[in-house]
């Protein structure tokens, strides 16, 4: 039989971003983001003997309409409904481990900050004004490059374009973290957690909120 999971050293659950409102602490306004945490539902309980790691993979996200065969039957051996999502996180301390097991928001110790991480918003192709915050040039005196980056190169040495160079190109749809928010509100009945300060996604966006253990 596979050894028992390991005590984790942090807290990993998903959710949804609701979106940002406010919050009135005494008469300060406190700018706040609503994450709905719908239960992760443990649809496989991965060993270090078998799988080389210990981890829970949970059903995650908004509710599938058409799995595939193979997932459906991955749901289906777990008893958890069809979600959007499948994903991994490491197993909770003191939690029981077990297919079909449902992780909630009241995990989550308030007195402790919070990572969030999301996908932010792809912008697509832009140029180095919208992507960099280039000042641009002059819109006088007969410029014809009003938008464009200027000179990239440095002549004859060293001959080529340094890497890492700031340029035009696609923008967004890349993974952010904003580290050390402070959990304003719990809601267990509604799996709802309140978290101060913006965090990165759209509205709607699967966001993935971890705390240290």
């Amino acid at each position: 039989m596979a050894s028992a999971a390991p005590v984790a050293a942090e807290r990993i659950l998903y959710g949804t971003k609701v979106g940002m409102t406010r919050v009135f602490d005494g008469d300060v306004v406190v700018p706040v983001t609503v994450i709905q945490v719908m239960p992760n539902e443990v649809v496989e309980v991965k060993t270090l003997d078998k799988h080389g790691h210990d981890a829970f993979k949970v059903a995650v996200g908004p509710k599938r309409r058409k799995p595939s065969k193979s997932i459906a039957g991955e749901f289906k051996k777990a008893d958890v409904s069809p979600r959007r999502f499948l994903r991994e996180i490491p197993v909770p301390a003191n939690v029981e481990s077990k297919a079909g097991l449902k992780l909630t928001v009241d995990m989550f110790d308030t007195k402790k900050l919070v990572d969030v991480s999301g996908l932010i918003k792809g912008r697509g192709f832009a140029g180095v004004m919208k992507r960099h915050n280039f000042k641009g040039h002059k819109m006088t005196h007969g410029s014809m490059s009003h938008r464009g980056p200027g000179s990239i190169g440095c002549r004859m040495d060293p001959g080529r374009v340094f890497p890492g160079l700031r340029m035009a190109g696609h923008w967004g749809n890349e993974q952010v973290t904003i580290r050390n928010l402070k959990i304003v509100s719990v809601d267990a009945t509604q799996h709802l957690l309140v978290i101060k300060g913006a965090i990165p996604g759209p509205n709607g966006g699967l966001v993935a909120i971890k705390q240290e253990g």
